[in-house]
């Protein structure tokens, strides 16, 4: 399943996981900017740990503000960004496409 990491080491990441089973991303300084290297899990949680990881990364990172609208509110990574234990909001990329399409295209 293909996703998006959002706030990892500032950015917003697409990756490739399997929820529920770890992973190693690595993404190099000239794709990224930056060396960063993910390990950890994208696990499936109740709406309720999700909030509070949405919004611990927002006002850890006030730039993600946006990431308020994602409507399906069920994955976080889990895990090291660099070393550090980190854990953050996750959106599937049909989540994500579906929410672009219902709000930012809608033709009136």
């Amino acid at each position: 399943m293909k996703v998006l990491i959002y706030n990892v080491d500032g950015l917003t990441l697409p990756v490739e996981v399997e929820p529920g089973l770890p992973f190693t991303f690595h993404c190099s300084s000239e794709e990224c900017g930056k060396e960063i290297i993910i390990e950890g899990i994208v696990r499936t949680v109740d709406e309720l740990e999700f909030n509070s990881v949405l919004e611990d990364t927002i006002s850890e990172n006030p730039d993600f503000e946006r990431i308020k609208e994602i409507t399906a509110r069920n994955l976080i990574f889990e895990g090291r960004v660099n070393g550090k234990k980190v854990k953050l909001p996750v959106e599937s990329m049909d989540d994500f496409a579906k929410r672009f399409m219902d709000e930012v295209l809608v033709l009136r």
